[in-house]
């Protein structure tokens, strides 16, 4: 019945985010992902501290992932997690707020997956800035923001230069295939469902747009 649908789907959003802010999502993702594995230079990249004239010094952790569920491309999928060296917060609040991320680490979380020497994308949040909002932390939330504007592309060309220095290819993969890798029905609004996929359609299509046509001028200029 619809009601007692809408009610599994309210007690799971609840023990979800709460699981989530008490550090136990992430404590369950690395247990689930011990025994995997992912390309060998991803994995040597893993604990590197990279920075950029824009976005400043971060430490990259790059963790193997469960397949979703929904999955249908081949190849063995991750998350990479952006953790800022020099935090403009108290250390303290920091690590709470990355400590809320699927693996524990990530102030910024880029999904992936990998095959063949191709990284394709899937999915990104700064996932501190979003659980500090959730929590009516707006000037805290909008302190963990990186940029007024395009942060996620700058991010993700950011990565991009990292991977491609290490003899990777990137691209983005479709706002379609996006959105069936990383939305659960379940932690949708009730009533925003529509207004949510419509706003992750055009976040993803962008970043498609700008990511894959980068990488094509890029190829374009190689022999």
């Amino acid at each position: 019945m619809r009601w007692a649908r809408r009610l599994r789907n309210s007690a799971y959003r609840r023990w979800y985010f709460l699981s989530m802010y008490l550090g136990l999502r992430a404590f369950r993702n690395r247990a689930s992902s011990r025994a995997l594995t992912l390309d060998s230079k991803l994995e040597a990249l893993s604990g590197a501290s990279i920075s950029s004239e824009d976005l400043g010094k971060w430490a990259l952790h790059i963790h193997p992932r469960v397949r979703p569920s929904a999955a249908s491309e081949s190849g063995r999928y991750g998350l990479l997690s952006l953790q800022r060296l020099s935090p403009d917060t108290s250390g303290l609040v920091y690590s709470f707020f990355c400590s809320t991320s699927h693996f524990g680490r990530g102030h910024v979380e880029i999904a992936f997956f990998e095959h063949e020497g191709e990284v394709t994308y899937y999915g990104i949040r700064n996932i501190a800035s979003a659980n500090a909002h959730r929590l009516g932390l707006k000037k805290l939330s909008s302190c963990f923001r990186l940029s007024r504007s395009g942060e996620d592309a700058l991010v993700l060309r950011f990565v991009s230069q990292i991977l491609e220095k290490n003899g990777f290819a990137v691209k983005h993969a479709a706002a379609e295939d996006c959105i069936k890798l990383t939305v659960d029905c379940r932690l949708l609004p009730r009533g925003n469902e529509v207004k949510v996929r419509n706003m992750l359609h055009q976040k993803y299509q962008k970043l498609y747009l700008a990511i894959n046509r980068g990488a094509c001028a890029d190829g374009e200029g190689q022999s």
